[in-house]
């Protein structure tokens, strides 16, 4: 798994996670630095030796970032639903995750946050082109529109518990 860094405007607001490679570009050009009383870094084994690349950094300049709604992707919607089947629970990767409308779009349903999730190949197939209480499945809980704010706190959760 890549080493991720949160990157923190002067504001120390949140901007975006970012690789550890453009971490260390933005770090060493002088254009961000570590957050003050920050202590948590990530050992870098490099031919000189080993670096201690802070996982948090925050820029020098204050960047205007205009607000922006997250856009409904498949990886974010991983995100949103934390990797898990939305109806059995179960955690999900690659070809078992697929994306579900609640309301089949065969049958209307739009291609929106509030009627997509994330669940397994299995649940998937028994829920067909049913809503969930045709077939008999609940969902485990409501899907909503996240912030990109979300979005970004969310990997960071996943990015901890799996390293």
């Amino acid at each position: 798994m890549e080493k991720l860094v949160l990157l923190l405007n002067s504001s120390e607001e949140i901007v975006n996670i970012v690789g550890w490679r453009r971490g260390v570009r933005l770090l060493f050009s002088g254009k961000a630095i570590p957050p003050y009383n920050h202590d948590e870094f990530y050992r870098l084994n490099t031919s000189k030796g080993f670096y201690d690349l802070p996982t948090a950094l925050m820029l020098t300049e204050y960047v205007r970032i205009p607000h922006r709604a997250a856009q409904l992707s498949r990886k974010n919607l991983v995100k949103r639903d934390m990797g898990k089947c939305s109806y059995c629970g179960k955690e999900i990767s690659g070809k078992d995750e697929t994306i579900d409308h609640i309301l089949p779009t065969s049958r209307g349903g739009k291609h929106t946050w509030l009627n997509t999730t994330i669940c397994c190949v299995k649940c998937n197939t028994k829920k067909g082109d049913k809503t969930p209480e045709e077939a008999g499945m609940k969902l485990r809980k409501s899907p909503y529109v996240p912030s990109k704010k979300m979005l970004i706190q969310l990997s960071l959760e996943r990015n901890k518990k799996s390293s």
